[in-house]
């Protein structure tokens, strides 16, 4: 599934965790990385950049799930569908604030990339 067509499902997502296997590792995006956040605890965070025609200048923000059959045990919970690259979780509470949430992140990856781009140029400029 490509990321448009995951940002499409995203964007009238209201109470699932949709979670997707790439590379070898399981991810979940936008609304399903809050649900991840909120009722799991999941902080493996980063930002892609939206493909062409989605957003221009936005950035995904997208989480990893290490382990997803262990927090299916979770009575919250329940799956929906399993398939070998993708897994449908049912969130049998809502979690309001996402936009709030997302702006957080936002605001947390701009500070850390303004962080390392200071100590880049700190570096060049020692050297």
């Amino acid at each position: 599934m490509t990321l448009e067509e995951i940002l499409q499902i995203e964007a009238q997502n209201v109470d699932c965790i949709f979670l997707y296997q790439e590379e070898g590792a399981w991810y979940a995006y936008e609304h399903s990385a809050f649900y991840c956040y909120s009722l799991l605890g999941i902080l493996d965070i980063d930002w892609l950049p939206c493909p062409d025609g989605v957003s221009s200048g936005q950035k995904t923000i997208r989480v990893r799930v290490s382990e997803p059959d262990k927090f299916l045990c979770t009575p919250l919970l329940r799956l929906m569908r399993k398939r070998k690259t993708e897994y449908v979780v049912l969130c049998k509470i809502s979690c309001g604030g996402f936009y709030y949430w997302r702006e957080q992140q936002q605001m947390k990856f701009r500070v850390l990339q303004e962080r390392e781009s200071s100590c880049t140029k700190i570096n060049e400029h020692a050297e």
